[in-house]
């Protein structure tokens, strides 16, 4: 796949998962990196799952 379009695809991920329509899970694997780097993550999204059912557990 072209550089760019994958860029593109990627920013379009962004958004939906921006907007609750995807998760990081739905994104294809050769686009993960991409994404990832667009929303800002850096640590395993695993970890923030286990944080988020920690926290909902506590509550």
């Amino acid at each position: 796949m072209n550089e760019q379009i994958k860029k593109a695809f990627a920013t379009t991920l962004v958004h939906l998962i921006l907007a609750g329509r995807r998760t990081i899970e739905d994104v294809p694997v050769g686009l993960q990196d991409l994404v990832k780097a667009d929303l800002g993550i850096t640590e395993p999204v695993q970890v923030a799952q286990e944080v988020e059912q920690t926290t909902e557990q506590e509550a």
